[in-house]
């Protein structure tokens, strides 16, 4: 199922981004994949930090790879497939969470958020690297953090229109065949 423009996440209109986020309970069972609903907060925010200038990060594939990356995750409008393992994230397990808490993590987000603001208007022609596409400009890192978003939400079932059901129509809950540009 593809995903319709008024369901794809804006990372720009905060006030219902976090009115999604505060719906999620720690105890929240992802529709896929390993991470807890912490996890997954802490993963948008460490994302975050590479477009806001305090992460900055180096080119992970040929300029090759990276524009097919690209063309999949910034130039489509499918939905980001599932199972994709980003070459900065741990190769076995999950990390280690930062926070104490999932409400510590959100505010971590909102003060994430409220950075790349600042560093895109200080610096409104830099091009943050992205470890798997290269560097994007300020309109590519919103699209790109709105679809991200949009699939990590869609993870935890926090949008009207999820990108997977719980179980499908065999009543199987296993993803695992799928493949991903970027978690």
């Amino acid at each position: 199922m593809t995903k319709r423009p008024k369901d794809m996440i804006d990372i720009l209109d905060r006030t219902k981004l976090f009115e999604i986020l505060n719906k999620l309970k720690a105890d929240d069972k992802p529709a896929f994949g390993a991470m807890t609903a912490q996890h997954m907060v802490e993963h948008l925010a460490f994302t975050v930090c590479f477009s806001n200038g305090k992460e900055p990060q180096q080119h992970h594939y040929t300029a090759d790879k990276e524009q097919k990356i690209k063309a999949l995750v910034i130039d489509s409008d499918k939905d980001m497939p599932i199972g994709f393992k980003s070459p900065v994230l741990p190769t076995e397990g999950l990390p280690i969470l930062k926070h104490s808490r999932l409400i510590s993590a959100i505010d971590n987000l909102k003060t994430e958020l409220n950075d790349f603001d600042n560093y895109f208007l200080n610096h409104p022609f830099n091009k943050p690297i992205n470890p798997t596409m290269g560097e994007l400009n300020y309109k590519e890192w919103v699209r790109f953090h709105n679809r991200h978003f949009t699939h990590h939400l869609s993870q935890f079932r926090l949008l009207e229109n999820d990108l997977v059901s719980s179980e499908d129509k065999n009543g199987n809950n296993d993803t695992s065949d799928t493949k991903s540009p970027n978690r």
